[in-house]
């Protein structure tokens, strides 16, 4: 199998999965409707079929890729962001049930968008069954 083959068959597969998974569909059409089109990009990475609390993250008002968020889902309904400021990279690092982890890029105040090098912080959010909780605090993402 060659290599645009099988990226197209990844794509089938992701759209078949999103099809397969209402609430992923209902999470989706929440963020997309917030986010310009052309500015969005969304990454579905720690999302679990059949979990009641999940997350999407990704940039929405920065064709850069600078201004990035979480939002988070309980049964496909929205419960919350992680901050309403503005974020640098966020990775998707692991989770169980209740629980899942991000890390957040730091840029040093000289750093250009492209080049972080002031490491990273994770951060735990919490599902308590009422709210998302973050375990630990929200770095800002220009650290001195």
């Amino acid at each position: 199998m060659t290599g645009c083959c099988a990226l197209a068959l990844s794509a089938g597969a992701l759209q078949a999965r999103v099809s397969r998974d209402p609430e992923l569909s209902e999470a989706l059409a929440y963020v997309e409707a917030r986010c310009p089109q052309d500015g969005a990009d969304v990454s579905r990475s720690v999302w679990q079929q059949g979990w009641a609390f999940n997350a999407l993250y990704g940039a929405c008002h920065s064709t850069d890729g600078g201004d990035r968020h979480i939002w988070f889902f309980v049964h496909g309904r929205f419960v919350g962001m992680d901050t309403k400021g503005h974020s640098g990279g966020i990775i998707g690092m692991w989770r169980d049930l209740r629980t899942i982890a991000f890390m957040y890029v730091l840029y040093r105040p000289s750093d250009p968008e492209c080049c972080a090098t002031g490491g990273g912080k994770i951060v735990r959010f919490r599902w308590t069954g009422r709210r998302v909780e973050h375990l630990e605090p929200i770095p800002n993402h220009r650290s001195p």
